[in-house]
């Protein structure tokens, strides 16, 4: 390979890692396939090409997923290997894009045609990799895009819009470069213009709409950190932490309390949970999120759930189990029997993952919750849509992996409501949480690390 190639394949990768969040470089993603196109379109072996593919995809993924490798809910050995597994496999769906490329250009379509098929042909090959115990929406294109307000309005016409555009800025870029075409550069400017004017009817549409609902929430930002949440000589601790939160939330007497992914470490969903009860009486009029760990014996199978809990005081309480479990962190695809046990701050071993879109009724209001790596799928979210959802509530605990990871996290969430057209709400445990509206205005976005409850009135339409 040569060294030309080499660089122009690790640009492509750092350009694309970068327009990522936590960087929320976003414009870099419109040029990252420019110099894989060069490579591309020169006269270059096959093989050196395919290279040059695949080290650019994994260069990318590399820098956005870098976060996985410092996993403290699972071992040392677990996260670097699951690291390296996303770095290496990944890839492989550029060279699939690639190999399609190539015959394209055997066939010598129009330039026209090009301009519309390429973007297509990557559109196609994101929906393929979301799909199966591998699939990955958390390396979405979109997801560069979030720190545009008006340009990610695109996803709310279709979700894979935005993916589209990001392609066919790249090719209409790369023919202004190497062909010398300014038409090609004015197409692009048009395009760029037009999306930021519709994404700005978009949400002036909505600010300007009718609000007929509200609904009072207050978010609990405990920061207990896995490691001392499960220590049995700090259970006194923590459960004084989340009293305080708890009190703190009832005095602005909201319509709901939301607290993170595995913020109780009791098994309230049994029927005769005295710490529920407990709980319950001590609601007043709100009702109460919360995650917790959740077992049921399904025709004499133990089945271990990571679920959350609706409760009311008048004694009512459902849970969601989550659906979209993390590959190797909270079970093992196609070997699960190999790793009995996978997350070191319990004992239960794989967890089962969910199968209903429950919907949760707050004052007429319905909602849904979505648990931690749950939101990074628009497929869930929009079924809990479909189901009547009207605003969706994100538990998280995404403590175990550094500082990077929440702020990718929470732009999920900012897509999430945009593309659906409903608020989100994200309790996050030590952060970042928030309140994110179809318009893509944040409401709220705590600290990392930040011990508070949160409260805010949010209009509905």
């Amino acid at each position: 390979m040569s060294t030309k190639n080499l660089f122009l394949a690790l640009l492509s990768g750092i350009l694309l890692g970068l327009s990522f969040p936590p960087f929320h470089l976003g414009f870099l993603a419109w040029i990252f396939l420019v110099p894989l196109f060069k490579i591309f379109y020169e006269k270059n072996k096959f093989q050196e090409k395919a290279l040059s593919f695949y080290i650019a995809g994994f260069t990318s993924y590399a820098i956005i997923t870098h976060w996985v490798a410092l996993n403290s809910g699972t071992s040392v050995q677990v996260a670097v290997l699951s690291y390296l597994a996303i770095c290496f496999f990944y890839p492989l769906y550029w060279l699939v894009f690639l190999f399609i490329l190539n015959s394209l250009k055997k066939l010598k379509f129009s330039t026209n045609t090009q301009l519309i098929l390429i973007p297509l042909i990557w559109v196609f090959i994101e929906n393929l990799r979301d799909f199966g115990p591998l699939a990955a929406p958390w390396l979405n294109f979109s997801l560069s895009q979030t720190g545009y307000d008006r340009l990610i309005q695109a996803v709310s016409i279709h979700v894979d819009l935005s993916t589209f555009l990001i392609v066919l800025f790249n090719i209409l870029f790369f023919k202004f470069i190497f062909l010398k075409e300014k038409k090609y550069l004015y197409v692009f400017s048009f395009i760029l213009i037009i999306n930021i004017i519709v994404g700005q009817v978009i949400i002036r549409n909505y600010n300007s709409g009718n609000f007929s609902k509200e609904i009072k929430v207050s978010i609990g930002q405990p920061v207990i950190y896995p490691d001392e949440k499960w220590n049995p000589n700090l259970r006194e601790r923590n459960e004084k932490i989340m009293n305080n939160l708890l009190e703190q939330s009832l005095k602005a007497n909201p319509d709901i309390i939301i607290w993170p992914e595995a913020a109780l470490t009791s098994f309230l969903a049994v029927s005769n949970s005295k710490k529920r009860i407990d709980l319950q009486k001590r609601l007043n009029s709100s009702a109460l999120i919360t995650g917790i760990p959740q077992r049921v014996y399904l025709n004499d199978e133990l089945k271990v759930y990571n679920s959350a809990i609706f409760m009311k005081s008048d004694g009512f309480y459902d849970t969601y189990q989550k659906i979209f479990l993390v590959p190797f962190a909270e079970y093992v695809p196609f070997f699960q029997n190999w790793l009995t046990k996978i997350n070191q701050f319990d004992d239960m071993g794989s967890f089962t993952p969910g199968e209903n879109y429950n919907t949760f009724e707050i004052n007429n209001i319905k909602s849904s919750i979505m648990i931690c790596y749950d939101s990074s799928s628009y497929r869930i979210a929009k079924k809990m849509v479909d189901k009547g959802a009207e605003i969706i509530f994100v538990v998280t605990n995404d403590s175990y992996v550094g500082k990077a990871m929440p702020y990718q996290h929470f732009e999920h969430a900012k897509l999430r409501a945009i593309e659906l057209g409903i608020p989100i709400v994200q309790s996050a445990n030590n952060g970042i949480s928030g309140i994110i509206l179809p318009s893509g205005e944040v409401l709220l976005k705590s600290d990392i690390d930040e011990r508070n409850t949160f409260n805010y009135s949010i209009k509905l339409k």
